[in-house]
């Protein structure tokens, strides 16, 4: 793969590697925040790198005690992550977004945010450990069903839209769980969901396109331009015109 569009697939939160391993490893670091087709993209904030992003990641892991604190919780230090070079404070968001998650589903076991937020966690848990990523993938599609099961509808089809990424994304048996086809239907659910969703367009663009319709997949990259458009400018907006665009330059 050349150096342009190893680039242009980073920006557009895709993953490559030389090896199965760590391909499944980055195929469930995906739940990282600043993946445009998860949650929105953040701008990384003061004191989030280095020791900076230690202290900050500690803040959010003492934060608890509801449903919604501890979703808040795992947000954060993924967010934080996504920003984050130093694999020990990756590591240890990822612990810290760990015990936020099972605390939460303590509180509550059928709450769609806890399951989610416990996938997200998970997949985490994957990109700072990838030895244990094959296992960790297994675990991440089982919260995102259950919290399909609960709330389909959760973070706009959250549940549907990161389970055809991982899907599409990750290794094919015996490596990984990967299943282009599945992830296809997958994003077409999230898209019947909520329609007027960038990030469920784009995933079912790239599922698309994964799956050899090409000119599906490019019709779907443009509507997702579209609709980012003719939202209110941001951080968030502004990456999912820059995906869609992305998309629509491959070949």
């Amino acid at each position: 793969m050349s150096g342009g569009r190893l680039g242009r697939a980073t920006a557009a939160c895709r993953w490559w590697s030389p090896t199965a391993i760590v391909a499944v490893a980055l195929a469930t670091a995906i739940a990282g925040a600043g993946c445009a087709t998860l949650w929105p993209r953040t701008t990384p904030a003061a004191g989030t790198s280095g020791t900076g992003a230690s202290t900050g990641a500690a803040g959010a892991g003492a934060a608890g005690g509801s449903v919604e604190q501890y979703a808040a919780t795992i947000k954060a230090n993924s967010d934080r992550s996504d920003h984050e070079s130093d694999g020990k404070v990756r590591a240890d968001l990822a612990a810290q977004s760990s015990s936020a998650a099972d605390a939460c589903l303590a509180l509550d076991p059928q709450a769609a945010a806890c399951q989610y937020g416990k996938a997200v966690a998970t997949g985490m848990e994957a990109r700072a450990h990838p030895t244990r990523a094959v296992g960790l993938l297994g675990s991440m599609l089982q919260s995102l069903g259950n919290a399909d099961s609960t709330d389909p509808n959760y973070d706009k089809a959250g549940p549907s839209r990161v389970r055809a990424l991982v899907l599409i994304r990750a290794p094919g048996w015996p490596v990984g769980p990967g299943d282009t086809d599945a992830g296809l239907a997958a994003a077409r659910r999230a898209v019947s969901l909520q329609p007027d969703y960038p990030p469920n367009v784009l995933a079912l663009a790239e599922a698309l396109s994964k799956t050899g319709d090409q000119k599906g997949a490019r019709a779907s990259y443009a509507h997702a331009r579209d609709l980012a458009q003719a939202l209110p400018s941001g951080p968030e907006r502004d990456g999912w015109v820059h995906d869609a665009e992305d998309g629509l330059q491959q070949k």
